[in-house]
């Protein structure tokens, strides 16, 4: 063995043991992924429906208050209340929604304060992705959406110095898991196997993508290993940040 390579194997066995201890977060689901909004889930459709359903694309008009937004969502069996403006330093919303309660009964617990394009898109992942999910994978009825943090004054994930969260502008969600009828609830977890449970939550997560600009949870990274984050940012070229 040359003096090199002798060198080079030294330096494998001292480093070993230190690489060996730095932890890594769990896998991320399959079909997961940076995407960008395609054609059709961007196309408009036709006005809702008698069963409550949003249309397609965002409904909150530019400035629209949080009481006309309130009242054009109780039409659709929404529940949410107006909030009077948000004003923390640089954070706050102008016209924020209390969210309560989506169609079908599914409770927000506790209620979300957001602004009205997210609490739409949330109502629409609701319908199109978490019930129709649960039904699917689990023969269950969606009963409640358990909540973490919707508005809050921080900085992205609480780190000093970092730029805001969209979380100070009432413009994000997270989720921490779902109560059914009839059955035990799922919290957000990494579930590597392929029980009813883990296809339901990699399900959800991936319709996640189709409303919010946002998504985040366990496998991203150490932040968001229990609970999925959501939220409207707005990026250059409708680019999409699914991971």
């Amino acid at each position: 063995m040359s003096y090199g390579h002798f060198v080079s194997l030294a330096l494998l066995l001292v480093m070993a043991p230190a690489a060996a201890q730095v932890p890594l977060p769990p896998p991320r689901p399959a079909g997961i992924e940076n995407t960008r909004p395609s054609a059709g889930s961007q196309a408009a459709a036709a006005s809702p429906s008698s069963t409550g359903t949003l249309p397609s694309g965002k409904m909150a008009g530019p400035g629209e208050d949080g009481a006309s937004c309130a009242a054009r969502l109780a039409e659709l069996g929404i529940k949410a209340e107006p909030v009077p403006e948000l004003r923390n330093g640089a954070c706050g919303a102008k016209s924020p929604l209390k969210l309560l309660q989506l169609p079908q009964g599914v409770d927000v617990a506790p209620p979300a304060i957001v602004t009205c394009a997210a609490a739409e898109a949330f109502v629409k992942w609701m319908q199109e992705g978490v019930a129709a999910e649960a039904e699917r994978h689990l023969a269950a009825r969606l009963r409640r959406i358990l909540i973490g943090t919707s508005y809050e004054c921080r900085s992205r994930n609480r780190q000093a110095g970092s730029k805001l969260s969209e979380h100070a502008f009432a413009n994000a969600l997270d989720v921490m898991g779902f109560e059914f009828e009839k059955r035990r609830p799922i919290p957000i977890v990494s579930r590597p196997d392929e029980s009813p449970e883990a296809m339901f939550l990699a399900a959800v997560r991936a319709q996640a993508c189709e409303h919010f600009t946002t998504v985040l949870g366990p496998g991203s990274d150490a932040a968001h290993a229990d609970h999925l984050h959501l939220d409207m940012r707005e990026r250059k070229r409708g680019a999409k940040l699914c991971q």
